[in-house]
């Protein structure tokens, strides 16, 4: 059945193609292009002579092999006057690979990368590195071409530099900040619950008991020892959702405002509690012995593939729908029925709490090589991108050939989805529809969780309803964490000895060791307070303090 349901997603996606190509004489002039999508403030920019413009992001090997049949991308190449020359790069590699890049004076005209709003110092001076080193551009005085993208940075003003100039773009990640729960989720097999008679957990340790029986009391039924209790996508992000019932303040191994100044969670007596319950965890199998050593991409694959029965992750509709073209791959059972999103259990205090994010992960950034010209038309282009109009193109497609508005003003899809979900469809339709719907904006808004027409066949009708049920319970049940985002994002000192991934190494070597968890951690922040761990925070406060005043 999976492989018929698969040779009719690869024919409909050849059919739209077809349809795609057999349309292309339909050619509208730029000069109309422009009067249909862009906002008069970018009318009135030149767009005389034609630019190549090179973009790095990710994983955009799709869009560089196959750019002749990308009605997307020809029509927005053709609007602006450009020629798009991808360069993709990784999600293992982008920061060597950047840095390279940075050293041979070779960057990509804009490319998308991780520094101020990252949880790492060390990522946060490659800001300042980038800067004194000249090889990225400040966006210009007058931004006033550009109001959506203006009214974005004076919404982040403080991650102006210390010379009062803009460098980064950020790309915004929750368009209602409300949404940061849903980059704190934890995924569950329901139907495992169900097999061994558990309901949803209460407390930690009621979490940490589920777990081990996923993984010693044969929640799938077959009499045979392969299956794991928990783990998380990505070392970066342990715990992100767990820490939510045992310390709140500590899910993010960041800055927290304690006794008037900043201090790393993690150097916190109340992150301790976190190092002796991961210790626990480990040591019962409730934690997938190998969580250390695990690629995101495996992790993820023993979740769809039934080996894992709970995945710390996100929730909204689109991660689930990855996670469920996977499971379909693997899975007769559909997915709705055995998979679920686990609500957070009450933290010490009683309350329940959730994950708060920036409004934005990741930043672009527009080389200091490519001049003036090219500094505006990828402005105009970010403009473009952050518009209602280029919301609803790199998202749904082009109006009139993938869906049209209704007279009762909802969406009709014109494209034949039968068990293709829309999201897929159109991302074969055009490759390029991954780079652009994610360059400017990667995150939602709350329209992404309506239940409408065009949504249901985005996500799939049963994908949204997950999404969509775990989505409403943070908002009704849920108090959000608050977070000292203007200190967050304010360049930090590279350290080779306090860094995120360093702290966290210690923490695993404290988690698997056979020493008592605690008694490993304490001999690691003794080292760490020997080592000037004081005097780093101290001068991290100072140079904050300053620039505030």
């Amino acid at each position: 059945m999976k492989k018929k349901i698969t040779s009719l997603c690869l024919l409909l996606t050849l059919v739209v193609n077809i349809f795609a190509c057999s349309n292309t004489n339909n050619v509208i002039s730029a000069k109309d292009l422009r009067n249909q999508y862009l906002t008069d403030s970018l009318k009135n920019l030149s767009y005389d002579k034609h630019l190549d413009i090179s973009v790095g992001f990710w994983n955009i090997e799709n869009m560089k092999n196959d750019a002749e049949n990308d009605k997307l991308r020809a029509l927005i190449e053709e609007m602006f006057n450009i020629t798009i020359i991808p360069m993709s790069v990784t999600w293992t590699n982008y920061k060597e690979r950047y840095q390279i890049l940075m050293a041979t004076d070779s960057l990509p005209d804009v490319f998308a990368n991780l520094t101020i709003s990252s949880n790492d110092a060390n990522d946060s001076a490659t800001y300042t590195q980038m800067i004194e080193n000249g090889s990225i551009c400040s966006l210009p005085e007058d931004m006033s071409p550009y109001p959506a993208l203006s009214s974005l940075l004076n919404s982040v003003s403080y991650t102006k530099y210390n010379d009062g100039k803009y460098y980064a773009i950020p790309r915004c990640a929750f368009l209602d900040s409300e949404l940061g729960f849903t980059d704190a989720a934890m995924l569950v097999r329901r139907d495992w619950m169900n097999n061994l008679g558990y309901s949803d957990p209460q407390s930690f340790d009621e979490f940490a008991r589920m777990v081990s029986a996923f993984a010693n009391d044969d929640p799938d039924g077959n009499g045979t020892d392969d299956t794991l209790g928990y783990n998380v996508n990505t070392l970066s992000a342990i715990g992100k959702w767990v820490m939510l019932g045992i310390t709140p303040e500590c899910n993010v191994y960041s800055w927290i405002e304690q006794d008037g100044r900043y201090v790393p969670s993690w150097s916190t007596p109340q992150f301790k509690e976190v190092v002796k319950d991961y210790g626990y965890l480990y040591k019962s199998g409730g934690l997938d012995p190998d969580f250390y050593s695990k690629s995101p991409t495996t992790i993820i694959e023993d979740f769809a593939a039934g080996r894992l029965g709970a995945l710390e992750y996100k929730s909204s509709p689109g991660t689930l729908l990855e996670i469920k073209k996977l499971w379909d791959s693997h899975n007769d059972k559909p997915f709705e029925e055995c998979v679920d999103i686990l609500p957070i259990f009450p933290a010490p205090d009683g309350k329940r709490y959730s994950n708060s994010s920036s409004i934005f992960w990741s930043e672009s950034y527009i080389s200091s090589n490519a001049g003036d010209e090219k500094r505006e038309r990828i402005l105009a282009l970010f403009e473009f991108l952050l518009s209602e109009k280029g919301y609803m193109l790199t998202k749904y497609g082009i109006e009139g050939e993938d869906y049209i508005k209704t007279g009762d003003g909802n969406y009709q899809c014109l494209l034949d989805t039968q068990n293709c979900e829309l999201k897929t469809l159109l991302e074969s339709k055009y490759p390029s529809m991954y780079m652009f719907s994610g360059l400017a904006t990667w995150g939602g808004s709350w329209t992404d969780f309506e239940e409408n027409n065009l949504n249901k066949l985005l996500y799939g009708e049963d994908t949204l309803a997950i999404s969509r049920k775990s989505a409403i319970w943070y908002s009704e049940n849920t108090t959000q964490l608050t977070r000292p985002y203007s200190f967050l994002m304010f360049p930090k000192e590279a350290s080779d000895l306090f860094s995120t991934s360093v702290v966290q190494d210690k923490l695993i070597q404290c988690i698997i060791s056979s020493d008592d968890t605690l008694d490993c951690w304490n001999r690691a922040l003794d080292q760490m307070y020997y080592q000037g761990l004081e005097d780093y925070i101290e001068r991290q406060n100072e140079a904050y303090n300053l620039a505030q005043s």
